[in-house]
């Protein structure tokens, strides 16, 4: 059976742990050559929600977005939104129907997005489904990888900064490293 793996992208407007969350994006993958294209998971939530869990925005955040891809932007600013709380719970009943479980959870870097959303289901008593020790980290494999800092472009549809296409290109990212590292 092959490995099962998931890889998730967040986008916020801070960077801090407290941070609004704006869309959280996944993919389960192989790290050693299969895509789960069928297994993915986006959704976008509400900032008025945000603000009232009282989730931090930063000015220079704010300005980061303003310098985006109008797509990336309409990607998380526009569309259908829903409650901070509706949006952790449906992601958590996702990884855990997920059949055959995934083993690690991936992100770039989890210190980033795995932190920011253990502490938002914390603070919504929603039950984060995976240990510490099954976080895993793009960049350290990529630098692993390629220690001289020349990794290949990799590409898939779709802005940067949208949440969905972010994870997907993690984990190419991921699945090439680890044919480079021969894993």
């Amino acid at each position: 059976m092959p490995e099962r793996h998931l890889m998730i992208d967040i986008e916020t407007l801070d960077t801090s742990i407290t941070a609004a969350i704006l869309a959280i994006g996944a993919v389960v993958f192989n790290p050693r050559g299969e895509s789960f294209e069928e297994e993915t998971f986006l959704v976008t939530v509400s900032r008025k929600s945000n603000q009232a869990h009282g989730r931090s925005v930063s000015a220079s955040t704010i300005a980061w977005w303003a310098m985006q891809e109008q797509a990336a932007q309409d990607a998380v600013f526009n569309g259908p939104h829903i409650p901070l709380n509706l949006a952790l719970a449906e992601f958590v009943r996702w990884v855990n129907r997920l059949t055959p479980t995934c083993t690690k959870i991936w992100a770039k870097s989890p210190d980033f997005d795995c932190s920011i959303l253990i502490h938002a289901c914390k603070e919504q008593g929603i039950y984060w489904p995976f240990r510490f020790w099954e976080s895993r980290c793009v960049r350290t494999i990529m630098d692993l990888a390629y220690p001289e800092g020349e990794f290949p472009a990799i590409a898939v549809e779709g802005p940067k900064h949208d949440a969905l296409v972010d994870a997907k290109v993690q984990s190419l990212q991921v699945q090439h490293c680890y044919y480079v590292l021969g894993c």
